[in-house]
C-alpha cells in the first residue's frame, strides 16, 4: 500500500456520488493479487493543515473504540479535515487547560490521539458506505439489493410489503400490541409486542435512551439488547454482586504503588486506552510495582515487574489462592471488615464497609434477618454477633468475623467463615496446579500484594471472565480489594469520577427525560434471553419443574449469544421482527457464525429483519432491508466515562458535519416510525403538549441542558448554557478536585459483599443446584455440568486485541491496515517446533465442533504460555464492505483489503449439551471466548 496521502485525497472525489453504495469507485492494483479501493486518507480535497478562518472547531466524541475519548474536529465547508484530542479533558490532555479557557484561545493547543481514533475519519468517508435504504432482491444473504426510498422504506416496515409473503407478519403494525398476551396461559412472557426485538452492538448512553424509549416505552417490548454479553459482562455481573449498584471500578493509578492487573490489557484494549498508557507510564515512573497475570506476553505484561503467565481460566485459581494466604498469614484488614454499617465504617475513618460479619442462614441461604432470632429491626437490616450477642448490624460498632452458630435453632455462619471455608477446600498445592503458577510465587504475591496498606489494587477486565467460570474468577479478584479495604482510598480502588445526569430526574436538574413520555408503557415479561428473571417465576417450571428448556440468567443482561440462540429456537416464544443495530453476532460471537446465518436466512424464524448500519456487514448482510446510520461523527450522543477517570466528566458527541445527505441516523429512523404508527413519546406533542420530539436535537439539547444546569456552567438563558457546553465538547471537573485528602473525592460510600445472597439463594436453571454465593474454583463445564475436556485438542485458544484495532469494525480504515494487513495464529515456538510449523506457515485450527477450522499463518513466539494459542480479532473478514454486491442490478467489487487475516470465533466451542450457543457462564453470562480446545493443523 504504497499510495501517497495526497494521491488518496485526490481520489476521493468518488464521496459525492449520490448511489446506493459507492458503485462509481474505482480500484487501483498494486499487483494482480490485491485490489486497493482509490479511497481517502482525510477529508476529499481540502489540505488538513489549514488554519483559515472559516475552519470550525468542533468538540465531540470518539467511537473507534470503547474508550469514548473526548475529541475535536476541524471542519471547512462541512469537510472534516482533522481530528485530534481535545485539549479541556484529562481524557486526552495528561494537563488540560482550564474549563473556562475561551474555546478561540485553544485552537493551536491539541490533545493526545492514537492511531485508531485519528483513522475515525476514515470510517466517516469510507466509499463503501451505504448512502440510502437497500431492500433484497434475492434470497437472504445473495448479496442482491435494490436501492429504495425512505419513503417506501418506512411505508413497508410499517404496513408491509411484498417480502412478507414469505414469512408470517406484515409489518410492525402486525406486531404491534402492548395488551395483549403472547400466550395467555404463561401470562409472564408479556404482550405481543415483545415478538419485536431490537438488538445492538455497540450503543452508548443518550443513543441507548433514545432507542429504549421506542422500544420500551412507545412499542411496548420488553426486548432491547446491547452485545455486552460477548464483551465484558461477566466482570460487570462479579462487581454488582460485590459493589451493589455499581458495575466497574479501577486503580487510582496516579496514588497506587502496586497493581496486579488480571487481563486487562492496559497497554493494548482496555479503556480508555490512550489515558491509561500515560497513567501506566507515570506509575512506572514514580516507582510503582505492576505485575501482569496473562498466558500471553502482552504490551502491557512488556511494561510489567512480573508476568504471570497463567492457565487460561487459572486467574480465579490464583486469586483463591492468594486470599487462602491472606487469611491464612492474618494479612487482612481486621478493622475494615469487622465494620458492619455506615455509622461504624465512618467512626474507623472509612466511608465503605463489609458484610464480613453479617450472618447467613445455612437452610435459606440468605442473610439471617432480625424477625428470625427475634430481635427489633426492618427487612434491610442484617444480623452480626457483638460480645456473643446478635445485635442489628446498624447498632452494633463491631461484629464478629468468625464462627459457626445456632440462634433460636437456626444455624449460622458469618460471610466470612463461608468465604474461609470455600478457599480452604483446595490446597496451595492444588491452586497453584489449576493457575500454572508456583506456590512459592502465589505465596509472594499475596505477601506483596498486602505489604502497601491501602494503596494496592487487583484489578481486571475481559480475560479471567470469557470463561464458563468466569463470574467466580471476577469475584475471587474483587475480594482480594474487600480484604484489604482499599476501597474510597486515594491510591486504591476507585469507582470513578463519574457522570452529571444527562437524563434529568435529579434535583438540580430540568428535564426528567424518560418521564417526559406522555401515555408510556412500562415493558413487561420475559426477555428473550431469559436474562434477569428466575426460572422458578414461570409457568414452564410450575409444569416440569428442571431443567429449563434453555438457561435462564438471572443476574445478567445483554445476553447477545442468548438472543439468536431465543431466535433460533423460538424460545420463550417466536419473535416476529428482529431490527439489528451496529451489530454483526455473525461475525463477532463465539462458535455461533452458521447457527446465525441459518437462523436469518430462515424467514419463518425471524420474518422480517432490519438492520440499521454505514457498511453491509457480516450479519446486516443477510436482512431484508438495510438502513443506512451516519457515523459516530454525525450523531449525537452522551457516553459515560471509565472509572480510570477519577474526577467528574461529562461528554457530549455533537455532529460535526453530514457525510452523505441522504442517511438518516438511528434517531431519525426511529422517530419516523414512531409518527407513522402514532406511538407515543414521538412527534409534536412527545415531551408533553406542545413540546415535540421531531429530530434529534430535541431529544438531545434536554440532555446537554441537564448537564449545563447540574454543572452551573455560565450563561444567562439556558440556550447559552449548552452554548457553552457544546463548544468544549462537555463538562470536564479540573483533575485537582479528585481528591479529599487521604480519601478520593468521589467515593463508592457502600456496602462491599463477600457473600451475595442473591446468587448464593438461587439455582441452576438446567441442573436445579444452587450458585455459590462466595467465589469458588470451578472446572469449565457445559450448561448442564459436564466438565469440558476434549482431551484430544492439545491446544487452548484464546483471543487478544491489538492497540490499533477495535472489535470488528476498524478493518475499514486504509491507516490502520497499512500498520499491520492481516493478523496471525501465535503459538509457542517450541509448540511449533514439536510440529515442524515454520514461522508464516500456513496452519488450520480446529476444535470438536468446528473440523473445518480456520486458516491463518504462523507466528512463533517465546512470549506465549506452552499450550495455548493466541488469534488477535478485528480481522478475517468476508463482509464489511469486502465483498462484491448488486445494487440496482450493477456489480459493486469488495474490497478485498478487508479480507486479510483470521477470525478466531466460529472455531471456538459449541455447547453440545443445550445446542444453538457457544460455552458461556451460567452466572455472569458471559460468552467463552477462552475455553476452547484446539489442534493446530499445518496446511
Amino acid at each position: 500500500m504504497k499510495t501517497s496521502r495526497r494521491s488518496f485525497i485526490k481520489g476521493s472525489a468518488v464521496l459525492g456520488t449520490a448511489l446506493a453504495v459507492g458503485s462509481s469507485i474505482k480500484v487501483l492494483a498494486s499487483d494482480k493479487n490485491k485490489e486497493i479501493p482509490d479511497y481517502i486518507s482525510g477529508a476529499p480535497g481540502y489540505d488538513t493543515l489549514d488554519t483559515s478562518e472559516d475552519v470550525d472547531i468542533i468538540y465531540s466524541v470518539c467511537l473507534q473504540c470503547r474508550s469514548d475519548c473526548t475529541i475535536r474536529g476541524k471542519v471547512k465547508n462541512g469537510q472534516i479535515l482533522k481530528l485530534d484530542g481535545s485539549p479541556y479533558s484529562i481524557m486526552t490532555m495528561p494537563e488540560p487547560v482550564p474549563y473556562e479557557t475561551n474555546p478561540k484561545d485553544v485552537v493551536n493547543i491539541r490533545g493526545k490521539m492514537c492511531a485508531r481514533g485519528q483513522a475515525g475519519i476514515q470510517t466517516a468517508y469510507d466509499p463503501m458506505r451505504i448512502k440510502q435504504p437497500l431492500k433484497r432482491v434475492g434470497p437472504r444473504g445473495s448479496g442482491k439489493w435494490k436501492a429504495i426510498s425512505w419513503d417506501e422504506a418506512f411505508k413497508e416496515i410499517v404496513n408491509g410489503g411484498d417480502l412478507f409473503n414469505e414469512g408470517q407478519v406484515d409489518g410492525f403494525k402486525d406486531v404491534y400490541d402492548p395488551n395483549t398476551p403472547i400466550n395467555p396461559s404463561a401470562p409472564e412472557l408479556g404482550p405481543k409486542s415483545n415478538q419485536f426485538t431490537f438488538l445492538a452492538g455497540r450503543i452508548e448512553d443518550g443513543r441507548k435512551q433514545f432507542a429504549k424509549r421506542f422500544v420500551q416505552n412507545a412499542f411496548g417490548s420488553i426486548n432491547f439488547f446491547d452485545h455486552t454479553s460477548i464483551c465484558e459482562i461477566s466482570h460487570h455481573i462479579a462487581y454488582t454482586q460485590t459493589m451493589p449498584g455499581k458495575n466497574n471500578f479501577k486503580p487510582d493509578f496516579a496514588n497506587a504503588h502496586y497493581i496486579i492487573m488480571f487481563g486487562g490489557s492496559l497497554c493494548e484494549a482496555n479503556f480508555p486506552m490512550n489515558n491509561l498508557a500515560y497513567k501506566l507510564g507515570a506509575f512506572k515512573e514514580r516507582g510503582g510495582k505492576l505485575i501482569d497475570v496473562e498466558p500471553r506476553f502482552s504490551g502491557t505484561a512488556a511494561k510489567a515487574d512480573i508476568w504471570l503467565p497463567v492457565k487460561p481460566g487459572g486467574d480465579g485459581a490464583l486469586a483463591l489462592g492468594m486470599l487462602r494466604w491472606i487469611i491464612e498469614n492474618n494479612r487482612y484488614d481486621k478493622h475494615f471488615l469487622e465494620n458492619p454499617s455506615k455509622t461504624a465504617a465512618n467512626a474507623d475513618g472509612e466511608f465503605s464497609w463489609s458484610d464480613a460479619t453479617y450472618l447467613v442462614n445455612l437452610q435459606t441461604r440468605k442473610f439471617l434477618r432480625p424477625s428470625e432470632v427475634g430481635i427489633k429491626g426492618s427487612e434491610s437490616d442484617f444480623v452480626v454477633i457483638n460480645g456473643g450477642v446478635p445485635k442489628l448490624n446498624t447498632s452494633a460498632n463491631r461484629g464478629d468475623l468468625e464462627g459457626l452458630l445456632e440462634i433460636n435453632g437456626i444455624k449460622c455462619k458469618t460471610s466470612f467463615t463461608l468465604l474461609k471455608e470455600e478457599v480452604m477446600k483446595l490446597s496451595m498445592k492444588e491452586y497453584a496446579k489449576l493457575s500454572g503458577i508456583s506456590e512459592k510465587q502465589i505465596a509472594q504475591t499475596a505477601e506483596e500484594f498486602t505489604s502497601y496498606g491501602k494503596t494496592a489494587v487487583a484489578d481486571f477486565y475481559r480475560g479471567p471472565v470469557k470463561h464458563t467460570n468466569g463470574f467466580y474468577n471476577g469475584r475471587a479478584i474483587i475480594l482480594l480489594n474487600v480484604l484489604i479495604g482499599n476501597i474510597d482510598w486515594k491510591g486504591g480502588l476507585s469507582v470513578g469520577g463519574g457522570s452529571l445526569h444527562e437524563m434529568g430526574g435529579e434535583e438540580n436538574t430540568k428535564y426528567d427525560v424518560v418521564n417526559m413520555h406522555p401515555n408510556k408503557f412500562t415493558a413487561s415479561g420475559i426477555p428473550l434471553s431469559r436474562e434477569g428473571k428466575h426460572y422458578e417465576d414461570s409457568t414452564e417450571y410450575k409444569k416440569n419443574g428442571y431443567p429449563a428448556k434453555r438457561p435462564w440468567f438471572p443476574f445478567s443482561e445483554s445476553m447477545y449469544q442468548e438472543v439468536i440462540a431465543g431466535l433460533a429456537d423460538g424460545y420463550p416464544y417466536k419473535t416476529k421482527i428482529l431490527f439489528l443495530h451496529m451489530g454483526t453476532p455473525a461475525y463477532t460471537a463465539p462458535g455461533i457464525k452458521n447457527i446465525v446465518i441459518n437462523t436469518l436466512k430462515d424467514t419463518k424464524k425471524v420474518p422480517l429483519f432490519i438492520a440499521c448500519d454505514i457498511l453491509i456487514g457480516e450479519t446486516s448482510m443477510y436482512a431484508d432491508y438495510i438502513l443506512p446510520d451516519v457515523s459516530y461523527l454525525e450523531q449525537w450522543d452522551t457516553p459515560h466515562t471509565a472509572p480510570t477517570i477519577v474526577s467528574a466528566l461529562s461528554k457530549v458527541r455533537q455532529p460535526m458535519t453530514k457525510v452523505f445527505p441522504e442517511t438518516k441516523s438511528l434517531e431519525e429512523i426511529l422517530i419516523a416510525i414512531s409518527k407513522k404508527m402514532n406511538l407515543s413519546g414521538f412527534g409534536d406533542n412527545g415531551f408533553g403538549s406542545g413540546m415535540p420530539l421531531n429530530k434529534p436535537e430535541d431529544f438531545y439539547l434536554k440532555l446537554v441542558a441537564n448537564i449545563a444546569i447540574e454543572g452551573g456552567v455560565p450563561g444567562d438563558t439556558e440556550e447559552a448554557k449548552i452554548k457553552y457546553v457544546l463548544d468544549r465538547g462537555g463538562i470536564f471537573e479540573s483533575p485537582d478536585k479528585a481528591y479529599d485528602g487521604s480519601y478520593l473525592a468521589h467515593r463508592y460510600e457502600n456496602i462491599t459483599r463477600i457473600y451475595s445472597e442473591e446468587v448464593g439463594s438461587s439455582r441452576h436453571s438446567i441442573t436445579g443446584e444452587f450458585f455459590k454465593g462466595v467465589p469458588t474454583y470451578e472446572p469449565i463445564k457445559d450448561l448442564k455440568g459436564n466438565v469440558i475436556d476434549d482431551k484430544e485438542y492439545p491446544f487452548t485458544l484464546i483471543t487478544y486485541k491489538i492497540p490499533f484495532h477495535t472489535q470488528s469494525r476498524t478493518v475499514t480504515n486504509p491507516w490502520l491496515m497499512e500498520i499491520l494487513p492481516e493478523n496471525f495464529v501465535d503459538m509457542n515456538a517450541d509448540d511449533a517446533k514439536r510440529l515442524g510449523i515454520k514461522n508464516g506457515n500456513l496452519v488450520r485450527i480446529v476444535s470438536a465442533t468446528n473440523k473445518k477450522g480456520e486458516i491463518g499463518k504462523a507466528r512463533l513466539l517465546q512470549g506465549i504460555r506452552p499450550g495455548v494459542v493466541a488469534v488477535s480479532g478485528h480481522y478475517g473478514h468476508w463482509a464489511l464492505g469486502s465483498q462484491d454486491v448488486v445494487v440496482n442490478g450493477k456489480k459493486i467489487k469488495g474490497d478485498k483489503m478487508r479480507q486479510g487475516g483470521i477470525n478466531p470465533n466460529p472455531v471456538m466451542r459449541l455447547d453440545t449439551s443445550i445446542g444453538n450457543v457457544c460455552l458461556e457462564d451460567p452466572v455472569g453470562g458471559s460468552a467463552s471466548f477462552n475455553d476452547t480446545k484446539i489442534k493446530v493443523l499445518k496446511v
